[in-house]
């Protein structure tokens, strides 16, 4: 056994912590490695909140997609985010579906978001009460009609964002935008809704 005093703390120079000479980024950072396989990350949902899809869930419904050899071109990871303010997110090489709110119904939701997504609320046959005197309405989900919207629109819309960016010549970022991203999302949800209907509860 060594005997002595054994420096662990890091050394600062100059008012910085300097990096100890051990350190790696590990290859399964997403954020800083491109990947060989697409990583499924499923980060902790954040207080009142809740993930409403799960990793087998969701590795079952990337089963249905269609294109999916041509879509996955320069997807390194999707995400089970925890951020509170998006349905959810694309980044280069990376989409997410955010965390659901605990209490699924959606007591302020802009009538202008419900009238843009009617097709999609009226196809899972969720319940909206107009509120004629406010510029909210209610929409009162079910958890699988919750879910069906994450899987069937949400990730869908990412991954068209995702699609549109590698389809430039740059790849840097998409040109077209979300009308593509939501067209996108629209054809993938008609296609797959059929079967989707065999393998999940709605």
């Amino acid at each position: 056994m060594r005997s002595g005093h054994r420096r662990s703390a890091m050394r600062v120079r100059d008012g910085r912590v300097q990096k100890k000479n051990n350190w790696t980024v590990d290859r399964r950072d997403y954020r800083s490695w491109t990947q060989a396989e697409i990583q499924i990350d499923r980060k902790d949902p954040g207080p009142y909140s809740r993930h409403l899809i799960t990793v087998a869930q969701l590795r079952e419904f990337l089963e249905l997609l269609p294109d999916w050899d041509e879509l996955t071109i320069g997807l390194d990871a999707i995400v089970l985010d925890s951020e509170q303010d998006a349905m959810g997110w694309c980044s280069p090489g990376v989409v997410a579906v955010c965390a659901w709110e605990a209490d699924l119904w959606h007591d302020y939701a802009y009538r202008s978001w419900v009238d843009e997504h009617r097709d999609v609320l009226d196809t899972l046959e969720v319940d909206c009460e107009r509120r004629e005197d406010r510029r909210y309405d209610l929409i009162r989900w079910t958890e699988n009609q919750a879910r069906a919207f994450q899987l069937l629109h949400v990730l869908p819309h990412e991954l068209g964002h995702h699609h549109d960016r590698m389809t430039t010549r740059r790849k840097v970022r998409g040109g077209r935008g979300e009308p593509f991203a939501e067209e996108y999302a629209i054809r993938v949800m008609n296609d797959v809704l059929p079967i989707y209907a065999t393998r999940f509860d709605l």
